[in-house]
């Protein structure tokens, strides 16, 4: 078996559904390619990487580009998943291979380091370790205190991007690892997600929130005045969002009464150097205990549990 390694063209979409249908036995997976490709504005068929056995798609991995917070600074970093190979040839170093040609690719674009979700026994094969974390805050809705006002909401438009932008940086740029969304409505309306504005009913804007479809309530809120993004948890009361402590809400909104914040390092959260040396001195904090482990939330379709 010769394996050929390359870039996705138009026309392989729906071979590359079938793969990850394969690899995942479910249609999750092929729907968060197909939403990225789609929607998301960062998506470049030029990182999507396939895996040809002649004219049998076999293998496929996508790299997303994004921006991402390191120690005070913005890099360009290519977030990893999903990675698909055809079970019949698992093992094989197909999943290797695309891995290795993303990371070339990485380089030859400027990317710093490249970032996933994965299992901790097979990526440091690749040279990934793990080095952030998921984070949560977690709440006592019991003890979360009652709205001290009526609040409207409405989707998002594309007159509420420059202040939704200006939040997300507010919220994750002083988490590591924290990504950036950028300023297509496409990134915070993504379908098959809730995202929702909120607003005072003397037409103040209180906050942003997005939601998986499902039992979950709220992932994220932003904001930008702590009374009114109190009052927005106080309406939605969810179980906890995937923020870091020290982001934005969890330094001038959260209270110890009816809150928990956690982050620590996680197995499956690695990240592989594109740049030698780019993730040293963050990682030497971390093992000295001067920084909290990073977190990152994904685009949206990665959000995890």
């Amino acid at each position: 078996m010769t394996v050929k390694i390359q870039c996705e063209r138009l026309g392989d979409e729906d071979a590359i559904d079938r793969v990850i249908c394969a690899a995942f036995g479910s249609p999750s997976e092929p729907g968060i390619v197909r939403v990225l490709r789609d929607t998301y504005p960062t998506f470049d068929r030029h990182y999507s990487i396939n895996a040809w056995d002649g004219d049998e798609l076999v293998g496929h991995t996508l790299f997303t580009p994004c921006r991402v917070r390191l120690m005070g600074a913005t890099h360009a970093a290519l977030a990893v998943g999903p990675v698909a190979v055809l079970p019949k040839l698992q093992r094989q170093g197909i999943g290797g291979a695309m891995m290795h040609r993303g990371h070339e690719l990485g380089r030859a674009g400027g990317f710093d380091f490249a970032f996933l979700l994965g299992h901790p026994s097979y990526y440091p094969r690749l040279g990934y370790r793990s080095c952030f974390g998921v984070p949560k805050l977690t709440f006592d809705t019991d003890k979360l205190p009652q709205p001290t006002r009526k609040l409207q909401t409405r989707p998002v438009r594309p007159s509420d991007i420059p202040w939704l932008a200006e939040r997300c940086f507010a919220e994750w740029q002083d988490v590591d690892f924290g990504i950036l969304w950028g300023t297509s409505l496409s990134e915070w309306a993504l379908p098959g997600f809730s995202t929702v504005m909120w607003w005072t009913e003397d037409n103040r804007r209180a906050g942003y929130t997005a939601a998986r479809m499902g039992p979950h309530k709220c992932d994220l809120l932003l904001a930008e005045d702590p009374e009114l993004a109190l009052d927005v948890l106080a309406t939605i009361r969810p179980p906890a969002l995937q923020q870091h402590p020290s982001g934005w809400l969890a330094r001038n909104v959260v209270c110890d009464t009816w809150s928990q914040t956690k982050t620590e390092l996680h197995p499956a959260a690695m990240a592989y150097e594109l740049r030698p040396g780019v993730l040293d001195s963050y990682i030497k904090a971390i093992e000295a205990a001067q920084r909290p482990p990073g977190a990152c939330l994904f685009p949206l379709p990665f959000l995890v549990s």
